[in-house]
């Protein structure tokens, strides 16, 4: 995966934690939004329960530079089925207690 950032032109910094690749803006207005899975690293556990469940394996799961995992997805491969989005179990949860909108 870090071979394929390379190859895109895209450096892999985890200190930010790359949340898409292959990823064309221009793309993005033809097309539902990609999904969202985290907007910072404490609203995701690295369960890969997101990965799992990908039907295309668009989802990889990264380390960051503490060795703990997020996902990235590919913006190439993902049909935007947003599967990953309703089997987040975190996402849920945070909503529940008013922490996520």
């Amino acid at each position: 995966m870090i071979t394929a950032l390379r190859k895109s032109g895209e450096v892999y910094n985890p200190h930010t934690s790359v949340r898409y690749i292959n990823n064309d803006p221009s793309e993005g207005e033809s097309k539902k939004k990609l999904p969202l899975l985290y907007e910072n690293r404490e609203n995701c556990c690295g369960c890969s329960a997101c990965y799992a469940v990908c039907p295309v394996k668009a989802i990889e799961m990264l380390p960051d530079e503490e060795g703990f995992l997020y996902p990235v997805v590919d913006a190439k491969k993902c049909v935007r089925c947003y599967k990953c989005i309703d089997v987040c179990a975190f996402k849920t949860d945070q909503k529940a207690k008013g922490f996520l909108k």
